[in-house]
C-alpha cells in the first residue's frame, strides 16, 4: 500500500520540536490500525462523531494479532456500524508518530460499500462513553465538517487530521 502521508505533532501545532529527527523506532511502540471510506447506496459515506472529544473520524480501529488488514476492517464495520462491507479499492498508508503517547501509528485505509442491511452494533465501552454515532454524507460535506471542526483532544488532532487527508486523495 502507497504511503501517502507522516504526520508529526509539529503538523498540528501541539509541539515546536523537530521530532522528524528522532529515532522512533528505539522509542516508540507500533500500532497497525484500518480504515474505510465506506459509502452507501446513495454514495454517502460513514463519518463518525465522538462527541465527547468533539472529533469526526472513519469507521475503523486497531488490527489484533495475527489478523488479515481486510479482515480488521470487516469486523470494525460490523461493530461500529453494523455493516457488512464489500472492500472495492486501497486508498494508502498514514503514519502518525504520536510523541505524548511514544506510539506510531500506521493507518491503512480502504474504499468499500455497504453489503446488506445495518444491524445492531457491538460498541465498545470507550466508543459508548465517547458518545459515537454514525451519520451519512457526501464526500464533499464531509471534507468540510472535518475541516472546520476543532477536535478537544491530542489524539482527536491525530485521527481527524488523518481521515480527512485520506478522504481528501477520492477528492483530487
Amino acid at each position: 500500500m502507497e504511503l501517502l502521508k507522516e504526520i508529526y505533532e509539529r503538523d498540528l501545532h501541539l509541539s515546536e520540536r523537530d521530532s522528524s529527527s528522532r529515532r522512533h523506532g528505539n522509542r516508540f511502540w507500533f500500532s497497525r490500525a484500518v480504515r474505510g471510506i465506506i459509502f452507501n447506496e446513495k454514495y454517502e459515506l460513514a463519518l463518525i462523531h465522538m462527541h465527547s472529544d468533539q472529533y469526526y473520524k472513519l469507521p475503523g480501529g486497531g488490527i489484533e494479532a495475527g489478523e488479515e488488514m481486510e479482515a480488521a476492517l470487516h469486523r470494525e464495520a460490523l461493530e461500529e456500524m453494523g455493516a457488512t462491507v464489500e472492500l472495492t479499492d486501497e486508498v494508502g498508508l498514514i503514519i502518525e508518530y504520536r510523541d505524548e503517547q511514544e506510539m506510531m501509528q500506521f493507518s491503512y485505509c480502504y474504499i468499500a460499500t455497504l453489503s446488506g442491511d445495518l444491524k445492531a452494533t457491538s460498541l465498545t465501552d470507550e466508543e459508548q462513553a465517547g458518545g459515537l454515532s454514525l451519520g451519512w454524507v457526501s464526500l464533499k460535506e464531509a471534507i468540510g465538517i472535518m475541516e472546520r471542526n476543532i477536535p478537544r483532544t491530542y489524539v482527536g488532532k491525530f485521527i481527524q487530521e488523518r481521515d480527512l487527508y485520506f478522504l481528501k486523495q477520492l477528492n483530487r
